[in-house]
């Protein structure tokens, strides 16, 4: 309820500035993490052709974009076709890995 309370007061402030602002909730301002169901390659695209960059070890986690991306070509992995790229960063190394080997859970 305070969230709530605090949002409509900061509304109201900026409609008496005439100021326009994008409002981020509780989800947004989480971020979302991948755990790797099997090793994933880190690519510099989101294609299977794309440069490897880094690993992400089966069981391992990683900070990840709570964006889903999809590539223009489909691949199989983990038993699953799909066009589905998970965005994340590992050891300072950001890129793609197939979102059919990743779950991905908001933090």
């Amino acid at each position: 309820m305070r969230a709530a309370r605090m949002l409509g007061a900061t509304m109201g402030a900026a409609a008496l500035v005439g100021t326009s602002f994008v409002v981020a909730g509780p989800a947004a301002a989480a971020g979302c993490t991948a755990k790797a169901l099997e090793t994933v390659i880190i690519r510099s695209t989101t294609s299977t052709s794309g440069t490897a960059l880094a690993q992400l070890n089966k069981g391992e986690s990683a900070p990840a974009s709570c964006t889903m991306y999809y590539g223009s070509s489909s691949y199989e992995k983990c038993g699953i076709v799909s066009k589905r790229w998970v965005k994340v960063t590992r050891s300072g190394v950001t890129g793609y890995v197939v979102g059919t080997c990743v779950l991905t859970n908001q933090t």
